[in-house]
């Protein structure tokens, strides 16, 4: 008979034996093990377990240590609504989520990625069990029972009062109410503490007690503790408050106006909201005069509400209403106009209004172009091939940083001056991104990113040599993307370049492809395996990447939400979580434009562009170089239907359609 010990480790290693994807299979997997037992077994910086959330059933806990502190993150399992009969479970940590534990471990151990920004906790030495999780549970049931033991010996008869002696349906008789004031529950509303309620006065002694802190228990909008008659307390329980006597003041007090923001204090530092413009009085000087005149107004203003307010009578108010004052008479109201204002209209106060912008800023007219003709004709023969030698004759890094420096002046992220940040209201573009009068640069920023997509696709479908230029092509392509994520920073335009490269009329290119995995096949593979997960992560906004190395974050999926362009397919569970997630992402990014602008300098720190690369990439010599002089102000739609029709045309002439070439592209199609 084998022993117990060789038993237990026989069955350890049956359970590590598991499928890689089965938790079970991986040794720093404890089960129930509880906190007390988790941190010994913790010993240095680095070292780091999964075990199950004894409070939570079916979430986890990733216990850590870092700067000799062990800390513990609870990991949250978000079950998805069924889709075609097959359930799915997501595993949350701070903002990222994952398919299953093991794939979450391996995420932060192999990037060497901080568990929270805010602790920069980081995994590295897994601590293994030595035991199966048979043990690990008999041993945590073993516990529970001898707590629940221990427990029930503390229990005595002279704890098991009668219910009626203690509370019952007599609360009178209660014989410790002369040494215990009767407590209520405190309302939100009732902003001043019991200090300033009336006292209470006995039949028989006329001398003042300890307050009562009996309140309303409604909602009492006053802001002053009004002086009520209140009954006097029998303390022989001879009329004692019943639980039915809920009329603790005669009468409620009639509802303020609603004013939020009122007594709503300012946010710490002297930061700005992004969710909505609230603009704030200017810390320069106010005469004193001013001061009054603007209290006086909003006095008058409140008593024409026929509602009584206990703070205009305060002598400790100014500040406080000063401060409502700020926010209540001071939001714009903002209208459409048929251009950018070009007056600045100040208010008494010194807030200026934001400038609105109705129209692009893309001026194809005017730009001046030291590779385009005055009055160029769509798509020159001359001007393809000079930019794509200069495209091809550039180091891909020179090339994404070129990008970077033109995404991040169109998104407004850097080079931002005191007056321009003025003239938009905040900033960064990030903010105005968000807000409801920022609808033209999310319009300009789409339009970007498709020009950026077609000239990718251009680039590909332009080359008429042999299938292995094209291969070579669709290689220095792919090495841009993998220089923008990794490199630049760029995820606006690396999510470019790769729908240019999912392009139905690329995608079909059936032997450039085959060329591709055939000679360079290291690009072939990160493609499939690194690139394109790394996209479908963020269309779907399963984790924002921490803004540490990020210059311009993925706004693609916030721009054409907010402007009703996104396919909202599937179930609506599905399509709500998804939205969320993205609202939830566009407030990260404002919240963290200051890091995504200091990042932006420090990557362009010392760079010069090239005057002919930087042009390759501006929007305006897309816009000219596309559809002409002449046809690059046309309307949006027909530009895009009409250079549509040129790609497919270029792409069958550089392999005709057959019958499995039909087949790959309508697979491609629905894929994409």
């Amino acid at each position: 008979m084998p022993s117990p010990t060789e038993m237990l480790k026989k069955e350890l290693e049956e359970e590590l034996k598991l499928s890689s994807e089965d938790l079970r299979s991986h040794a720093w997997y404890h089960g129930p093990l509880s906190r007390q037992e988790a941190e010994k077994l913790l010993q240095k910086d680095g070292d780091f377990l999964i075990r199950d959330s004894l409070s939570s059933p079916g979430d986890y806990v990733l216990s850590c240590v870092t700067s000799n502190m062990v800390l513990h993150f609870k990991i949250i399992a978000i079950n998805l609504r069924p889709r075609r009969g097959v359930s799915r479970t997501l595993y949350q940590l701070e903002q990222d989520q994952f398919d299953n534990i093991p794939a979450l471990v391996r995420s932060y151990v192999g990037d060497k990625k901080a568990v929270s920004e805010t602790s920069g906790a980081v995994i590295e030495n897994p601590v293994n069990r030595t035991v199966p999780l048979s043990v690990v549970r008999e041993r945590h049931e073993s516990q529970k029972a001898n707590k629940e033991n221990r427990r029930s010996l503390h229990v005595t008869d002279n704890s098991l009062l009668r219910t009626k002696d203690r509370f019952g349906s007599h609360p009178g008789n209660l014989d410790i109410l002369k040494e215990i004031p009767l407590q209520s529950a405190q309302s939100d509303s009732n902003l001043l503490s019991a200090a300033t309620a009336e006292t209470l006065v006995f039949p028989e002694d006329t001398s003042t007690v300890p307050l009562s802190p009996i309140f309303r228990t409604g909602s009492d909008p006053v802001l002053r503790a009004k002086l009520q008659p209140v009954q006097p307390l029998d303390c022989d329980g001879n009329n004692a408050l019943r639980g039915s006597d809920g009329q603790l003041h005669s009468k409620a007090p009639p509802k303020p106006i609603r004013a939020p923001s009122l007594l709503l204090p300012d946010p710490p530092n002297g930061m700005d909201t992004y969710c909505e413009l609230v603009p704030r009085v200017p810390e320069a000087s106010r005469r004193y005069v001013d001061t009054i005149k603007v209290e006086e107004r909003w006095k008058n203003r409140a008593r024409a509400t026929e509602t009584t307010f206990g703070f205009l009578d305060s002598e400790k108010s100014p500040d406080v209403i000063q401060s409502g004052l700020s926010q209540l008479h001071h939001k714009p109201k903002l209208s459409r106009m048929d251009h950018v204002v070009s007056e600045n209209v100040e208010d008494e106060d010194g807030f200026i209004r934001p400038q609105i912008q109705t129209i692009t800023s893309f001026q194809p007219k005017t730009f001046q172009s030291i590779l385009l003709s005055p009055e160029n004709k769509p798509l020159e023969p001359n001007a393809l091939r000079k930019l794509k030698e200069i495209v091809s004759q550039r180091d891909c890094k020179e090339s994404a940083l070129h990008i970077l420096r033109e995404d991040c002046q169109e998104i407004r992220i850097c080079g931002m001056t005191k007056e321009q940040q003025r003239i938009m209201g905040v900033k960064s573009g990030l903010e105005l991104i968000t807000l409801p009068y920022g609808q033209q640069l999310r319009r300009d920023l789409l339009e970007r990113h498709h020009l950026l997509s077609l000239g990718v696709a251009v680039d590909i479908l332009g080359c008429t040599g042999a299938v292995t230029e094209r291969a070579r092509t669709l290689h220095r392509i792919i090495h841009l993307a993998i220089e923008l994520k990794d490199f630049a920073g760029d995820l606006f335009g690396f999510s470019a370049v790769m729908k240019a490269l999912t392009l139905p009329q690329v995608a079909r290119l059936e032997q450039t492809w085959q060329a591709l995995r055939q000679t360079h096949t290291d690009s072939a593979i990160a493609f499939h395996k690194q690139l394109k997960p790394a996209l479908r992560e963020m269309e779907e906004c399963l984790s924002v990447p921490s803004s540490t190395n990020i210059v311009v974050p993925y706004i693609l999926p916030v721009l054409k939400a907010l402007e009703g362009e996104d396919d909202w397919g599937g179930p609506v569970e599905d399509s709500c979580g998804r939205l969320l997630r993205v609202l939830q992402a566009a407030r990260t990014y404002a919240a963290n434009e200051e890091t995504y602008r200091n990042n932006a300098e420090n990557k362009l720190s010392g760079f010069v562009p090239q005057p002919e690369l930087r042009e390759a990439f501006q929007t305006e010599f897309s816009l000219r170089m596309f559809w002409g002089s002449k046809g690059a102000t046309v309307e949006q739609s027909e530009r895009y239907k009409k250079f549509d029709q040129i790609l497919n045309v270029l792409s069958q002439k550089l392999e005709p359609e057959t019958q499995r070439s039909r087949l790959v592209s309508s697979v491609y199609g629905s894929a994409y």
